[in-house]
């Protein structure tokens, strides 16, 4: 009995310590720190004269360096996580992360004189932040981003992306399963699938 109760409260203290270093990210402090990313972003990532190779470097930089790659990793594979061996996570995850380099990495060569713009941000009941923000264009309609932020022990991660209403990590775990569920249903499967996407051998 002692025993369950230690347990049941040890539990609810990690919990209360999680939710309490997620809602550490204020609103003001998510804004200020997506309005610096995405002027850092734009800065770094677009003009004619950057080379292919050197913008996916920059990209890669930034992903691992704001993006929680392992948690959006671990959601995109869902069910099938608990499948993979550790061997095969790590493959996926390094796969993914090329994947969505190669995907929106070169979607900055063809931006030029956009402008980022925060609009806004709110606190979600699972004690990340999202941050609203458009990127408006010279010749065309603004584009609306939604950015899912949380404090990570001590550091400010970004769990996901949704553009237009469309959530990345949402997308691709719906096309992930797809893959494996036309190959076999197994996560080599999938793997030889992204392989091929990226070009790995």
């Amino acid at each position: 009995m002692h025993r369950r109760i230690f347990l049941a409260a040890t539990t609810a203290a990690l919990l209360l310590t999680r939710l309490t270093a997620m809602a550490a990210v204020s609103t003001d402090e998510a804004k200020k720190f997506m309005e610096g990313l995405g002027e850092n972003a734009l800065s770094s990532l677009t003009g004619a004269n950057l080379s292919a190779d050197e913008r996916a470097k920059r990209f890669r930089a930034l992903l691992v360096a704001h993006f929680d790659m392992p948690g959006i990793s671990k959601f995109a594979l869902g069910r099938y996580w608990k499948m993979a061996s550790e061997s095969q996570r790590a493959e996926f995850q390094g796969l993914f992360e090329d994947l969505l380099v190669q995907s929106y990495g070169k979607a900055f060569a063809r931006y030029g004189g956009e402008k980022f713009n925060v609009t806004g941000a709110h606190g979600n009941g699972d004690g990340s932040t999202l941050v609203s923000s458009t990127v408006d264009q010279p010749n065309g309609d603004p584009i609306r981003l939604d950015w899912r932020i949380e404090d990570q022990s001590g550091t400010t991660r970004i769990t996901d992306l949704i553009v237009e209403g469309i959530s990345l990590r949402t997308t691709h775990r719906s096309d992930f399963a797809s893959a494996i569920q036309s190959n076999g249903g197994t996560i080599e499967g999938l793997l030889s699938v992204v392989r091929q996407k990226v070009g790995s051998p």
